[in-house]
């Protein structure tokens, strides 16, 4: 029988059982510390890197912030990084294959109705996301009559909901006077502050910096009636030949939008430096992302229902493209991704909440 002997057995039996020479612990801490770091450089390596295109760095796209850096895009093993591309240049970096997703997705698809091999694939909010402001004096849809309206463009979205707003009203569309002054909320809000005009449509953001300057709110302009907003589109050759890096996508952008739904507060904390909002304070952002939330539907967002997608190509497709016959769906879109997505989290919702 050998016995342990202090000359014959340098290592202490436990050091013995396990195979190893003694060593520091510090140098065991480092080797760990190592691995860990070598691991995670590997994962990221293996990480698809693709590119996110939003129009405008504003509250409408805080929920992709989020999802960056909540590190849901990364859950899914894709390095996003997101870019500001506005609407037309956008869809061109993405058929040359400089963008992967874009957010201009009523560019994309009227692009699209032209012979664009894009579509859209998911919508993140479920109405459109304007309210309207006016001057003080101006207290219901019929005071809009012989008013002077700021709008963006001839024929836009917000012309024609604001037009839709005061019909229901029983105003005549040729009984407001438009004037056009570009897509800068701040420019359009002052024009009615200073009497240049005396009703105009704002984001969310744009609501909170109009009640500050004096403006009333009308309204929110999505509960005129359901219309998808802020689709994203991809082209159909990723649909064809990726649809399962789509699918991970969406999952990380939905998963975005939710977290701002139940955590808004957090959620400007995340984004508020990627965003471009002037002097806004944190109260300010908060308040305004709230506003923007009434225009999400319930549960999981993004699959549109069939009334909204019938409102969206009547009004953001065929009267600004002066397009008469019918258009099929499936002509612009490719949802099936984005409803197995949704099942998805659905299935995970109800697990997790037994």
């Amino acid at each position: 029988m050998i016995h342990d002997h202090p000359h014959l057995n340098p290592l202490p039996s436990r050091e013995r059982r396990f195979g190893f020479n003694a060593l520091p612990m510090k140098t065991i801490g480092v080797a760990i510390l190592a691995i860990v770091i070598l691991s995670l450089a590997i994962s990221v390596g293996r990480a698809e890197k693709i590119r996110t295109a939003i129009p405008q760095a504003n509250l409408n796209y805080l929920s992709i912030f989020v999802a960056d850096a909540r590190g849901f895009f990364r859950d899914e093993g894709l390095d996003n990084e997101t870019v500001v591309i506005s609407g037309p240049l956008s869809i061109a970096a993405l058929l040359s294959g400089d963008v992967d997703y874009s957010g201009a997705g009523g560019s994309g698809m009227r692009a699209a109705i032209k012979g664009a091999p894009v579509k859209g694939i998911m919508f993140q909010a479920d109405k459109v996301t304007f309210y309207l402001v006016a001057d003080p004096s101006i207290k219901s849809a019929a005071d809009m009559k012989g008013k002077r309206i700021a709008i963006g463009s001839p024929g836009d979205t917000q012309d024609r909901i604001m037009t839709m707003f005061a019909e229901r009203g029983g105003v005549a569309s040729t009984d407001l006077i438009r004037i056009a002054m570009g897509a800068n909320t701040n420019t359009r809000v002052m024009a009615v502050k200073s009497g240049a005009a005396h009703v105009t449509a704002v984001d969310p953001g744009g609501l909170v910096f109009a009640q500050k300057e004096g403006l009333v709110s009308l309204g929110f302009l999505g509960d005129l009636f359901p219309m998808p907003f802020q689709g994203f589109v991809t082209t159909e050759r990723k649909i064809r030949e990726h649809p399962g890096q789509i699918k991970r996508w969406l999952k990380g952008a939905i998963r975005g939008l939710m977290f701002v739904r139940e955590r808004p507060e957090e959620a400007v904390d995340l984004g508020i430096k990627k965003l471009q909002l002037g002097n806004a304070t944190k109260a300010m952002l908060v308040e305004a992302t709230k506003n923007y939330l009434r225009a999400l539907a319930p549960g999981v967002p993004g699959l549109p229902t069939s009334e909204g997608i019938k409102n969206f190509l009547e009004y953001d497709i065929k009267i600004p493209l002066q397009i008469k016959e019918d258009i099929p769906p499936e002509r612009l879109l490719s949802l099936q991704l984005v409803e197995d997505v949704k099942k998805d989290l659905e299935n995970t919702q109800r697990r997790t909440s037994r």
